[in-house]
């Protein structure tokens, strides 16, 4: 199967989901990428204020997703997302097949970032479009590699890496993400944030690599959509040559849980269903 992805490096409205979907909607008409990807936070803007918004942006979401389900194309966007009185820093995954959704595991509070007043996520997540999984990872989530690793391992043929990432760290992202795609042999989507906002100049740069980890596609540092083609044939050719997920030692006890040699892939499916539950709305069901 050929699909065409779209990497999105657009400035958002601060604080203004409605104009931020109605972006979103717009590229799903013009654009002819069958999956778009927003940077990190897209919905509300980076660092915006939340108080208040939460309602608008929950619409703002369901807005998108009934636009996904209307053209029957996929969108992973950055959002915060609520749950009771807590807030998540995630990345939405909206898609005719159901909505999916993963919660920033690790969050940055280190030099010029901060994140006080998210909550961390708990567990990975994936999407799926037309049979195609996706995992996805929130910008300092990828340099932990369990995660895009363990979302390749279940499955995932496409790993998203939204992000809000600024000039001072362009560096270890230009190192860590070519490692993200090859070590995993998978396609890697990393769309960054772009320009000045909540005091930090973001380094755009958002790309699109193959499973080897060279770059297809790329943004550069203005605002822009890159497209590149993956081909799950051309996937398998290299899963074949670079058999790193094959290979993988299940048995041993990396991460101090010790698991049959089945392990991981053994529970493939099982982990599939669990991670793309569609939390956010199931097929075809009212948005909640």
């Amino acid at each position: 199967m050929i699909m065409r992805l779209g990497v999105c490096q657009l400035a958002p409205a601060a604080g203004d989901p409605s104009r931020n979907a109605e972006t979103v909607c717009r590229l799903l008409d013009e654009c002819d990428a069958e999956v778009l990807v927003f940077p990190e936070s897209f919905m509300t803007g980076y660092g915006a204020d939340l108080a208040g918004i939460r309602e608008e942006t929950e619409n703002a979401i369901s807005m998108v997703s009934d636009k996904c389900r209307e053209t029957g194309k996929a969108v992973s966007v950055g959002s915060p997302r609520w749950s009771g009185d807590s807030v998540r820093n995630s990345m939405l995954f909206l898609s005719p097949d159901g909505d999916s959704f993963y919660d920033k595991s690790h969050l940055a509070r280190f030099g010029v970032y901060s994140e006080d007043g998210f909550e961390e996520g708990q567990g990975p997540g994936m999407g799926t479009y037309r049979g195609i999984l996706f995992g996805m990872c929130v910008c300092y989530d990828v340099f932990f590699p369990e995660i895009l690793h363990g979302c390749s391992l279940r499955g995932a043929s496409v790993n998203i890496c939204c992000a809000a990432s600024a000039v001072q760290s362009k560096p270890f992202l230009d190192a860590v993400l070519p490692a993200r795609a090859l070590e995993n042999v998978s396609y890697l989507v990393y769309s960054n944030n772009v320009g000045r906002m909540n005091g930090l100049e973001m380094h755009g740069c958002s790309r699109i690599l193959d499973p080897f980890g060279r770059t297809v596609a790329e943004c550069g540092t203005g605002e822009t959509v890159a497209t590149a083609e993956i081909d799950t044939d051309f996937l398998a050719e290299c899963r074949r040559t670079r058999r790193h997920l094959e290979d993988y030692r299940s048995d041993v006890e990396w991460l101090g849980r010790r698991r049959g040699r089945t392990g991981l892939l053994g529970d493939r499916q099982k982990s599939i269903n669990a991670m793309t539950k569609s939390p956010i709305r199931s097929r075809g069901g009212p948005a909640r």
